[in-house]
């Protein structure tokens, strides 16, 4: 199975869920559906809905439409990370178009992404099931503090790598394991499940942001959607980075920290970060952490009988370590 296989397995699904987004990205305030049509027209592979559809269907979730609505759900709370981000970045494109923040300024954004906030709660509160609530309370909660975190650690090349592992838990990696645990939820699945699934999410979230990290010094900026090394222009210190400063000499990372402590960072500057990422195998180190991430988000899910939801499970999650962009 192949992940377009994934996506064409979910087909029905994945078009309830965009009309539900469509739908509940209604309010009389006009300028909240005008962005909210030019984000759904951005692109995105619709990871996190994609993985609340395959649990619940593994789980035998079946009789209803609440796969879809948290589908909806987990996509806005997303994307209102994403507007949020763009602002604190100063970031001027995503998936390789002008960004909200560019278009309609920092203030639309945010209190676009305060909606979309807002909206995910309001339809919790409506769906009235206290567990997926506490889930997402708990979720929303870590994104919060990954993005506090980051901030906190911006340009601090002394990160060892277990701390920058939590910040990628919190901003990334909770997210993707609660979508998965979302179908133990819904499906009412046994704990032994639920439980599987949210490791699963939890390994797979994490290496869903180890290549991101690799991405950002190895792809084009034609794939990538944003300049090469554009993290590092944020003062995002990553693994490959962090791997590399780890391993070079004493005069090699005291380099790194001038380039980094750097207001612009120029292009030799940035060529110099790559050449030494390179020389200490800064790529792979990241790459194959994120690979032993995914075998271990298999070997977590064996307790299911082999099914095509299964399937699709393992699917995803090797999409995530081979995918380009």
């Amino acid at each position: 199975m192949t992940f377009p296989d994934v996506l064409k397995l979910l087909q029905d699904d994945l078009q309830a869920v965009e009309r539900a987004i469509q739908g509940n990205f209604t309010s009389d305030v006009s300028l909240i559906p005008i962005i909210g049509r030019y984000l759904s027209q951005g692109g995105g592979k619709r990871i996190r809905p994609v993985l609340v559809l395959i649990s619940s269907k593994l789980c035998g979730y079946q009789g209803g439409n609440r796969h879809i609505l948290y589908s909806c759900i987990v996509e806005f709370i997303h994307t209102a990370t994403l507007l949020h981000d763009d602002v604190v970045d100063g970031a001027d494109k995503r998936r390789g178009n002008p960004s909200a923040n560019s278009k309609w300024g920092n203030e639309a954004s945010v209190l676009v992404g305060d909606f979309l906030f807002s909206k995910s709660f309001a339809l919790m509160t409506n769906d009235g099931d206290q567990r997926t609530l506490d889930a997402m309370s708990d979720t929303t909660l870590k994104l919060a503090e990954g993005e506090v975190l980051e901030l906190v650690k911006t340009c601090d090349v002394e990160t060892a790598e277990n701390e920058y592992l939590d910040v990628a838990f919190r901003k990334t990696a909770a997210l993707i394991s609660t979508c998965c645990r979302l179908g133990a939820l819904l499906a009412k699945a046994s704990p032994e499940r639920e439980k599987a699934l949210l490791a699963f999410g939890t390994q797979v979230g994490l290496a869903f942001q180890l290549v991101d990290d690799a991405l950002d010094y190895m792809a084009s900026e034609e794939r990538l959607g944003k300049p090469v090394g554009k993290d590092l222009q944020e003062g995002h210190v990553t693994l490959p980075l962090i791997h590399t400063y780890g391993q070079a000499a004493a005069k090699e990372r005291e380099e790194i920290r001038t380039i980094v402590a750097s207001d612009v960072i120029s292009e030799p500057q940035l060529k110099r970060i790559l050449e030494l990422i390179d020389a200490y195998g800064g790529i792979d180190y990241t790459m194959n952490r994120a690979r032993s991430l995914v075998a271990q988000a298999k070997r977590e899910i064996e307790i299911f009988e082999d099914s095509r939801y299964l399937q699709a499970l393992r699917t995803v999650a090797d999409y995530i370590v081979e995918r380009d962009q």
